[in-house]
């Protein structure tokens, strides 16, 4: 339900309604009081009850919002009159995201992925993770210095999206870090909030077998395979499959900022302690020469929507135990 606080400060009243993860502040004279009154009305987010006669020396916010307040389902707020901005008090900032390849993609595992899609909050916790360790990594987009438009976000400040397509069709997210060209592969999350949402995008296309697109500025359509299973582990266990199921696209999210952008951010999460992170060799990686056998992925033991197991490493870790 919507919460409305007001509070009295200089002579104004400050009006505040938090809705989902929208806070609307107003600051009003009483005077103004029925524009805000109005707005509220307006906005469908609940009924106002009738206006009673105020109390002399009273104030004018001591009216309350009843009990019948009704909600709209993912309403999107919009006004010219006050100030509107996502909230969350725990979302990751720039100081989390500056560690070393290695350090950040062991400390994005249990923490919460966060997605705003017209209006629908979705998010997954993740639970697989790859680190690219720069200029010196041979599987590594930046590898030996190779910087171009398309991998300019592993440059950046740490905390950027760098999402990119792979077979000229599906997409890819990293998250850049400390270190030249360094840069974090989210490759599997467990679905949270929206799951609905998510099974729709993920399985948008399941009926419809169309070719790769050719236009360079458009985003290229998946062939895609007319018998797909539909168990809910398969919304995100692997990198492509997350991008899927949170509409996570190279055109709209490539090279955003995660701690200052309402659409996809980071939120704190249950820490995993590392007797329950597997360490293991990275995927796909065939290309890399030496680098192929470099234990740089991390998954969550006994997670049922990590990508691909690694028995062995696994073994050896329980044994650890």
């Amino acid at each position: 339900m919507p919460r409305i606080s007001i509070e009295k400060k200089n002579g104004n009243l400050i009006i505040k309604l938090v809705y989902k993860y929208c806070t609307i502040q107003h600051n009003t004279t009483h005077a103004q009081g029925l524009t805000f009154r109005a707005f509220i009305q307006n906005t469908g987010i609940c009924k106002m009850p009738k206006r009673k006669t105020a109390v002399p020396g009273g104030d004018a916010g001591s009216s309350i919002i009843n009990k019948e307040e009704k909600t709209v389902k993912n309403k999107v707020i919009q006004s010219k009159y006050f100030s509107m901005k996502a909230e969350n008090s725990h979302k990751l900032t720039k100081k989390f995201f500056d560690q070393t390849g290695e350090d950040l993609a062991k400390s994005l595992l249990g923490k919460k992925l966060v997605r705003m899609h017209e209006g629908e909050r979705m998010s997954g916790i993740i639970v697989e993770t790859e680190a690219y360790l720069g200029l010196v990594d041979k599987a590594a987009h930046s590898y030996n210095g190779k910087r171009s438009n398309k991998t300019e976000a592993m440059f950046m400040e740490p905390g950027t999206a760098y999402v990119y397509y792979i077979y000229g069709v599906y997409c890819c997210m990293n998250i850049s870090c400390q270190g030249e060209g360094c840069a974090v592969l989210l490759r599997a999350v467990e679905p949270l909030e929206g799951k609905e949402k998510m099974n729709l995008l993920r399985w948008k296309n399941t009926n419809n077998e169309t070719n790769v697109s050719t236009d360079k500025d458009k985003p290229p359509v998946a062939k895609v395979p007319k018998k797909l299973t539909k168990k809910e582990k398969d919304l995100s266990n692997g990198p492509s499959k997350m991008c899927q199921a949170l509409d996570i696209t190279k055109p709209e999210l490539n090279k955003v900022d995660l701690t200052d952008s309402d659409k996809l951010w980071l939120e704190d999460g249950d820490p995993i302690s590392d007797s329950k992170i597997v360490v293991s060799k990275r995927i796909n990686i065939g290309y890399a020469e030496d680098w192929v056998d470099k234990l740089l992925r991390f998954y969550i033991l006994n997670n049922d929507f990590v990508s691909v197991r690694d028995k062995p490493a696994e073994k050896i870790l329980v044994d650890i135990k």
